[in-house]
């Protein structure tokens, strides 16, 4: 019977669940036997019904391919969990190798539906083979519990279902005797525990398109309480209607922000695999530690924030982290730790992976700069700052020769550039012989943000509220002019640098044709410990504000970061502070050079 395909869909996503529980139950399974040398009988049933589920299931769809591999497994973990001193290191390296076949197997499928759900690629048959003669050894050390079953490919019996198909090559695989086929239709397939709380499937796309709805229903609102026709009148039960207006609107908002928010564990969960394969290819023993993986943050951050962890975890193992001869020379645990955190801050989640490692090399980072012609001579006045910056110069790397995890400079590019897309930031701490933490300030959602709304002339900006440290409404007779369209002004016991927004559209500073006897508004920034101060004449206030595009007319202008609707009906351009700072920054040091 031929399957909707819409039920197959949802039977992958199901099915990916299914693997993710797999990797997971495996990696805690070595931990585990590792720590105490002993099998843990849980994990290994646990483990059963998982390849159990993953096989009935398949097998009710036609995916044969996934059916032969999970079968394979399931028979394998059956006799473990019966001879558990059988347990080897092959034997889980052949479950791992098992979970990224099927996961393999089933992205095939999504992607390409009109496959028959067979196994097509050569090195899959290989590896059922080899898993084979893992079932026959362990069957020879226990002759009388084991007998070779041969299977037809032509008929598989799933939940009571017969599949027929087209007679093809017989595979063996090996069953235990004293169970029964009914046994088997005993096993209860794998489901959540029944709890309060119930999950609903929801398409992405609906999800984006309530979140789009209520970013407009959010700009309209004021559009209406506000309105410039009610500005010289007065309606006392129209302002109580329109304050409750706005705090359901807000409520709206806010829950609606909340259905995109995921907890980080999904990500975090998948770098305990990483940190086990690098760790193998580069012979280090390491431990990965796991701090915070129910902080929550937006569905699309957490896609974007997977390809930077891989990138710094891979370098921490590698360059990072010694051998284990040099841990113990330098007195250290033979085991090297990598800790990785996420913590809620604010309007900000924070993600630090921390190795307790060599540290980084100052002199060689330096050295490295100076060939790559990104630093003359006066290194020595250089902050550790500035020198761990080099690390994510495209092209930079400090490693003897090119592998497969390193050499190439490349990886720490990617970081700042993926963690720049999503309006963040990368610091680096380092102290030698002690270790190194990179940490990710990222925003809890991109969607929508809160901002300060300013005049500037005939223009409205929009600043993000997590960018300003101050507020000054300060005389015009405080600015001081260093030359043409530099001006700085004093704050607490220094003076910062005024970036007047005249100067982005091409435009001389009004700041030197300002009228002495006024007043102008000055939003102090900071980014990254640097400050700059941005004159307006007019705060408007706060309000919640949906990033849109920016027009392709503003696409040369740097700056800026997208553009939105006001209460007033006016367009208001958000700006991004922090390119603002780098590029001023930036000018400055050409000029001094």
């Amino acid at each position: 019977m031929e399957r909707d395909r819409n039920e197959v869909i949802e039977f992958l996503s199901e099915a990916r669940e299914l693997l993710t529980g797999i990797e997971t139950e495996l990696l805690r399974f070595e931990k585990l036997t590792n720590a105490s040398q002993n099998i843990d009988r849980e994990s290994l049933d646990t483990l059963f019904r998982y390849f159990h589920t993953v096989k009935g299931s398949s097998g009710f769809f036609g995916l044969t391919g996934v059916v032969k591999i999970a079968h394979a497994a399931e028979n394998l973990l059956d006799y473990l969990r019966n001879h558990p001193e059988a347990q080897d290191s092959e034997s889980l390296e052949l479950f791992i190798e098992a979970h990224d076949i099927l996961k393999e197997l089933i992205d095939t499928e999504e992607s390409n539906p009109s496959s028959d759900g067979d196994l097509h690629n050569q090195n899959h048959w290989d590896y059922l083979q080899k898993l084979n003669l893992k079932n026959e050894s362990v069957r020879d050390n226990k002759e009388s519990d084991f007998h070779l079953t041969t299977i037809k490919e032509e008929e598989f019996e799933i939940f009571g279902e017969i599949k027929k198909k087209e007679p093809e090559p017989e595979f063996e695989i090996f069953l235990p005797i004293e169970k029964e086929a009914k046994d088997v239709e005993k096993i209860i397939p794998i489901k959540p525990q029944k709890t309060g709380k119930k999950d609903l499937r929801i398409d992405t796309e609906k999800l984006d398109s309530l979140l789009d709805l209520v970013g407009e229903i959010v700009i309209a609102e004021p559009m209406v309480t506000a309105h410039p026709d009610l500005k010289h009148h007065s309606f006392e039960n129209f302002n109580k209607a329109a304050l409750h207006l706005k705090k359901l609107v807000r409520n709206l908002q806010e829950v609606t922000l909340s259905l995109r928010m995921i907890p980080i564990a999904g990500v975090f969960s998948r770098m305990e695999r990483l940190v086990r394969d690098t760790a193998k290819k580069t012979g280090k023993q390491v431990n990965l530690r796991i701090i915070g993986e129910d902080t929550e943050i937006d569905k699309s951050i957490v896609e974007e924030i997977y390809d930077p962890l891989v990138h710094i975890l891979r370098n921490a193992i590698d360059h990072g982290l010694e051998t284990t001869e040099e841990r113990k020379e330098a007195g250290k645990n033979p085991i090297g730790t990598i800790e990785l955190e996420a913590i809620q801050s604010g309007k900000e989640v924070w993600i630090s992976a921390s190795d307790d490692g060599k540290g980084l090399n100052r002199e060689k980072i330096i050295g490295k700069a100076k060939g790559l012609g990104l630093l003359q001579n006066n290194s020595n006045e250089l902050t550790d700052k500035e020198v761990w910056d080099f690390l994510f110069h495209p092209g930079f790397s400090t490693a003897a020769e090119v592998t497969d995890l390193s050499g190439r400079g490349v990886g720490l590019d990617v970081v700042r550039k993926n963690i720049t897309a999503l309006k963040g930031f990368v610091d680096v701490h380092s102290s030698p012989g002690e270790g190194t933490t990179f940490l990710i300030r990222v925003p809890l959602t991109l969607a929508i943000i809160e901002g300060m709304v300013v005049r500037k002339g005939d223009g409205f900006f929009i600043l993000p509220s997590i960018d300003i440290k101050e507020t000054f409404y300060i005389p015009n007779t405080r600015f001081s002019e260093l030359y043409k369209n530099n001006h700085m002004f004093p704050y607490r016991d220094s003076m910062i640098p005024i970036a007047d927004l005249d100067l982005l559209f091409g435009n001389d500073s009004s700041l030197g044709t300002a009228d002495s006897s006024q007043n102008s508004y000055v939003l102090v920034v900071e980014s990254e410990d640097k400050k700059i101060g941005i004159p307006f004449d007019e705060i408007i206030g706060n309000q919640s504000i949906v990033i849109k595009p920016i027009s392709s007319i503003f696409k040369n202008i740097t700056g800026l970061a997208g553009c939105t609707v006001l209460g007033n009906g006016q367009a208001g351009l958000i700006l991004d502070v922090r390119k603002l700072i780098s590029n001023y920054f930036s000018q400055e040091l050409k000029g001094i050079r």
